[in-house]
């Protein structure tokens, strides 16, 4: 028999050990990182950019313990057979009892996650046995940790008969499932991954991707290029052309306007143009990318493409991002001056805001109501706050506050006066200022998105985590299909805009300090 070369040995011992050569693309270590700070993590993206894999490797660190694709240094981790690995992400050691699921039996299970399974767990550390779909549903590993593989199919009962230490649900599952599922792990403090193309099961996009819960962590923005094998296989098809000339097509083929960021709708046609008289045929039948947008549905571009919710395309607010610029609250100092904006409402709440400035000219919303407030009421949250600590000497409030008599005589038929009034000569008892604020929204918008991207990529304005409408609706302002954002899901918005046309800063607010007090001998002296 012939002894195998170093070279056979180290390729065989890949191919039976293959989690421990698992090397994370940039975003899948995110994803690790994040795994590690909450009990829920949902991880949104596009198709054809790792997510099975990152799923099956998880799954297998947390059977076992450890991450056998990451060494740490001595006494820092697990050991194993002289060598220290990073602790799982889960942090309850084996042997526990973990549970996958998936969409089908026959296509979803059985000809992805299951093949998966083998081909990264290790070769003997396992047995199995299979249901009577013919599908090796159940996994017994060496240090007694098992596998539970469930299906969608399946009635909502069987999901709720376990106890486990920790949930994958590749693919987004029905929420009955995933309620009953979350039930499962109470007793342990268990932990929870979904992994999916937001293609369907809507309750996700409001439940936990834009719920702000403080235990579900949230990954997104992954678009198919966020794949480096397979953006950087096209590329490499595409060597003889230009890095310039590479850029456009990809701009031209996963946009229909790049700047805007609007997802492609012609199926790749105008970035397949483009390389005709750069390339030959039978490069651009290469392209892999290419190929997989000629292949769907343009509807399906945003979730497919880009990892987006249907509903969220055309978001209007696309630089805000919670993880940067939704902050813990903290004492504002007596010094800030604060400007409260008042979106005015006939017959929803009212919303009013409360933004400061510091020294350097950075804009908190420090303060939120949302609230059925009458014109009195108004005023009288805003001298609340005042009272409370907060330095408020100017408010702003929406043009209809001066023309809602009307509404109101025809409501009351009386003469009454109008709520800019009343509000106005409250406030002024206490020293406020109340003005009627600008209605410039595209300027307002550009200010905001301007604030968000800050100098240097430094923001200049932050929310206070306890401003939950404010980041409500900053997730799901959107425009409508005539390029205009929509009067939906927009008072809060409203408010921001107008507020960066007010021209706040610190210095215009500044008090001229007094005179030094002068001392006894000194007022003698002086005849004082």
């Amino acid at each position: 028999m012939r002894k195998q070369t170093l070279e056979e040995r180290l390729e065989e011992s890949e191919k039976n050990y293959r989690t421990f050569f698992f090397k994370p693309y940039p975003w899948q270590g995110m994803a690790l990182e994040k795994l590690r700070e909450k009990n829920t993590t949902a991880i949104i993206s596009s198709n054809k950019i790792g997510k099975t894999a990152l799923v099956i490797n998880v799954l297998i660190s947390w059977v076992l313990g450890y991450e056998p694709w990451e060494c740490v240094e001595k006494g820092e981790g697990v050991e194993r057979g002289g060598v220290w690995y990073r602790e799982s992400s889960l942090g309850i050691k084996p042997p526990v009892d973990i549970i996958l699921t998936g969409e089908d039996w026959k296509l979803h299970i059985g000809r992805v996650l299951v093949p998966e399974l083998k081909k990264w767990t290790p070769t003997g550390w396992y047995t199995t046995k299979k249901n009577e779909q013919g599908t090796e549903y159940f996994w017994t590993f060496n240090n007694k940790s098992t596998l539970t593989i469930m299906s969608y199919s399946q009635d909502d009962d069987l999901f709720e008969s376990f106890r486990a230490q920790g949930v994958l649900m590749d693919e987004p599952p029905p929420k009955s499932k995933y309620a009953a599922m979350s039930r499962g792990l109470l007793l342990d403090n268990g932990k929870t991954i979904l992994s999916l193309t937001p293609i369907k099961e809507a309750w996700i996009l409001d439940e936990l991707v834009l719920s702000g819960r403080k235990d579900v962590g949230i990954v997104d923005g992954l678009k198919i290029t966020d794949n480096p094998d397979l953006y950087g296989s096209d590329r490499e098809t595409l060597k003889d052309l230009s890095d310039e000339q590479v850029d456009e097509f990809f701009n031209l083929l996963l946009y229909d306007n790049v700047e805007k960021k609007t997802p492609v709708s012609d199926k790749g046609a105008r970035a397949e143009r483009y390389l005709e008289n750069l390339v030959s045929d039978e490069t651009i039948i290469k392209l892999k990318v290419l190929k997989f947008i000629k292949d769907i549905d343009p509807s399906d571009v945003p979730p497919r493409i880009f990892g987006q919710f249907k509903s969220l395309v055309g978001r209007v607010l696309k630089e805000f991002d919670p993880d940067v610029h939704v902050i813990k609250p903290f004492d504002v100092p007596t010094d800030w001056p604060i400007t409260a904006m008042i979106d005015f409402h006939l017959s929803t709440p009212q919303a009013i805001s409360y933004w400061g400035v510091d020294k350097l000219n950075t804009h908190y919303c420090v303060r939120e109501t949302w609230k059925n407030l009458s014109s009195e009421a108004i005023a009288d949250d805003v001298i609340r706050k005042l009272r409370g600590g907060l330095r408020i000497e100017k408010v702003y409030i929406d043009p209809l506050a001066k023309g809602d008599t009307a509404y109101m005589r025809n409501q009351l038929g009386t003469n009454i006066e109008d709520a800019f009034t009343i509000i106005s000569n409250k406030l002024v008892e206490h020293g406020i200022t109340l003005s009627i604020a600008s209605k410039d929204k595209v300027s307002g918008i550009k200010n905001i998105e301007s604030w968000l991207k800050g100098p240097n990529n430094q923001p200049t304005c932050f929310l206070f985590d306890d401003c939950e409408r404010h980041i409500y609706e900053t997730k799901r302002w959107i425009y409508d299909d005539d390029g205009k954002p929509q009067k939906e899901n927009d008072h809060f918005m409203e408010n921001w805009y107008r507020y960066t046309l007010t021209g706040a800063k610190y210095s215009d607010y500044e008090v001229t300090p007094l005179p030094a007090r002068r001392s006894c001998a000194e007022r003698a002296w002086m005849g004082n």
